[in-house]
């Protein structure tokens, strides 16, 4: 016993750490619904890895025998790095794969705005080329030619299925959509949350003789926005927006992963999460389904275009019937607060 009270004394920072690293890989094992704190704790996953990784390389150089608690915890912690950085060839050349987008186009408005439409993110949306379009924050209004997007994307030889959202603005139809240039069997609402612009759809495409469900998804914000406004007041009313809104993104994932194991057909799920790879949201995705970014992707493959950036919350998981060949975010277009996403597929023969 005094050996061990004196190990304590001696390494207690160590011990500290490896308890708190421990502890924030177990949170993104607690649906927040049950334990909110959970959703919290598990956003510290990053900051421990840099943590050890910084540890390891001080008790490595020292010749310390105690880097090897920093070593077993790192390899504890692979799969967080894994969904951290992918490595793998950015060019891939097969002709016969699909290609998805999903973008959250912030109901087309200008940067750092919503009372201004951006016609350049319009066009930009009506001239890609993508085989499937699935959007987030989708607008449009046929009272006017140039906001009219449903009119400009299916001009381009696509058919497409909207849920407009149960919002007080709802002039310029909010919600979400899917286009695709496939014959559309069938489409339908997996969730609606009422009065915001969060839900899930999907779409069932006749894909080369072969029926693929196709879901979009834009789960319950992140409310990251930021404020100048300082006080106690305000960082409890932060934490209260926070909390509501892990909870709410635990308890929709649980009726999208319901609706998938029901699903007679193979399936892509792509949209804004509102989650990073350490949260209780992504890990279940993953323990079920393969994501396009982790399988074929390459760098970092952080999609938020507002502070603070080094976020992946938009993502494309898969079952392991399809195939992913690609994984692209386009960072040049940058009005919009997310970047878009393509993901390359091989459908089932």
């Amino acid at each position: 016993m005094k050996s061990i009270i004196m190990f304590l004394s001696r390494h207690w920072i160590l011990v500290a750490l490896t308890f708190l690293t421990l502890i924030s890989y177990a949170s993104v094992l607690v649906s927040p619904d049950v334990f909110w704190p959970a959703g919290f704790l598990s956003q510290l996953i990053p900051f421990y890895l840099i943590v050890q990784i910084f540890v390891l390389l001080v008790l490595a150089f020292r010749r310390k025998k105690n880097a090897l608690v920093p070593l077993l915890l790192l390899l504890l912690g692979w799969p967080f790095l894994t969904s951290t950085l992918s490595l793998h060839s950015s060019i891939f050349s097969d002709t016969n794969s699909i290609r998805v987008l999903s973008f959250n186009t912030k109901l087309f408005r200008k940067p750092g705005t919503y009372s201004e439409f951006s016609t350049e993110t319009i066009q930009w949306f009506a001239n890609d080329s993508s085989d499937i379009k699935c959007v987030q924050e989708y607008s449009t209004n046929d009272r006017w030619p140039l906001l009219d997007v449903t009119a400009q994307v299916e001009r381009r030889g696509y058919k497409g299925y909207m849920l407009k959202a149960s919002v007080t603005d709802s002039d310029h139809n909010p919600g979400m959509a899917i286009f695709s240039k496939f014959e559309m069997q069938d489409a339908g609402i997996v969730f609606e949350d009422i009065n915001t612009l969060n839900g899930a759809i999907y779409a069932d495409l006749m894909i080369k003789g072969k029926i693929v469900r196709i879901y979009n998804v834009h789960l319950a914000s992140m409310n990251l926005e930021l404020t100048k406004t300082k006080g106690l007041h305000n960082n409890l009313s932060k934490i209260k927006r926070l909390k509501s809104g892990s909870i709410k993104r635990s308890e929709q994932i649980k009726t999208l992963i319901a609706h998938t194991q029901a699903s007679p057909y193979p399936f892509i799920i792509c949209g804004d999460f509102n989650e990073t790879p350490y949260s209780y949201v992504y890990s279940e995705l993953k323990e079920q389904f393969l994501n396009a970014f982790e399988e074929t992707g390459n760098g970092f493959g952080f999609t938020f275009n507002e502070f603070p950036y080094l976020l992946r919350i938009d993502h494309q998981f898969y079952r392991s019937d399809i195939k992913a060949v690609g994984y692209q975010v386009n960072r040049t277009m940058k009005i919009s607060d997310h970047f878009p996403t393509y993901g390359y597929y091989l459908t089932p023969n």
